[in-house]
């Protein structure tokens, strides 16, 4: 088997048909040579209607697995990578805002190119508000500040993976997943291609800003432990700060005879400690979170069903 073309699915009816076609013309030849793994993640419309229909009615090696309930798509990644049998692996969504014709690309690159293991895909241009591109170009910024691996900015999911970096990918079984770090983390040579997102063909995006930002906050955990050094370090500063103005008041008080100043700064200094504390808190819960899930041992996803054509 030469490709493996995983393709996660939350709520993809109307897609999955067009991109079946879509599919199959842009491969051409190498269609016969490739299996669709299509990963439906707890779909509540009829995407395993459509799935079901689709397999009894191609002729392409097809296998769709369903889960219990969504997981998410980082857990229909996992399970899309360890169903991949062909030699590389392709990541790709259902909603044909990634055209097909791209994985033609990236396999020539991979295949006439020994020095690379993988080739990803990034949007050379994105179509989407000033805001949410500022905050991803934050994000980018600071994660590469924070963490020990490089991320590499606007790069997505949609790439082709060599045997070797799936199987690198499957030996890190952790529940906390966030595959652009695990990615990243693994290492291996890869090629950064550009490509051109097109419009969904229907429904709308499963993603919003807060969506994006709990994301966000997902990776930064998941790959960097800066964040707890950084209020262990706030805490120190803060309780020198303390240790000083003590003094301040102390002297003034004894020796000039000056009054503490009064309730207005008072409360401000309450506050503005409490915010700080529920701050570093909030830091150290989320690790807490972190390890908690992982402590707990459940799979990372459960499968009510898989279908399959065997050709």
């Amino acid at each position: 088997m030469l490709l493996s073309v995983v393709v996660p699915c939350y709520n993809e009816e109307k897609n999955i048909r067009p991109f079946y076609d879509k599919v199959v013309t842009e491969l051409g030849d190498i269609i016969h040579d490739t299996e669709l793994i299509f990963v439906n993640d707890g779909s509540r419309d009829k995407t395993a209607d459509e799935l079901k229909k689709l397999i009894g009615q191609t002729q392409c090696k097809i296998k769709a697995i369903s889960f219990s309930r969504n997981f998410g798509k980082e857990a229909a990644l996992y399970a899309g990578f360890e169903n991949a049998a062909g030699e590389y692996t392709a990541v790709i969504d259902a909603d044909l805002q990634q055209n097909p014709k791209y994985i033609i690309q990236m396999l020539e690159i991979i295949k006439n190119n020994p020095e690379y293991d993988g080739v990803a895909a990034y949007q050379s241009l994105r179509h989407e508000s000033k805001t949410l591109s500022f905050f991803k170009n934050c994000f980018y910024k600071l994660i590469n500040k924070i963490t020990e691996v490089e991320f590499y900015r606007s790069a997505s999911d949609f790439r082709i993976l060599s045997r070797k970096m799936v199987d690198a990918v499957l030996s890190m079984p952790e529940k906390c997943r966030f595959s652009k770090g695990i990615f990243s983390w693994i290492g291996f040579n890869v090629y950064y291609m550009p490509y051109e997102v097109e419009s969904r063909l229907s429904g709308t995006s499963k993603w919003n800003f807060w969506k994006l930002t709990a994301y966000a906050v997902n990776g930064i955990v998941a790959f960097s432990d800066k964040p707890l050094i950084i209020s262990s370090i706030l805490g120190f500063l803060l309780f020198a700060v303390a240790i000083i103005l003590m003094l301040i008041v102390i002297i003034k008080t004894l020796i000039f005879g000056d009054p503490v100043s009064g309730f207005p700064t008072l409360a401000s200094l309450i506050l503005f400690l409490s915010g700080i504390q529920l701050l570093c808190i909030g830091i150290i819960g989320q690790y807490l979170a972190k390890i908690y899930t992982e402590s707990k041992s459940r799979p990372v996803y459960i499968v009510k069903d898989i279908l399959e054509n065997n050709k």
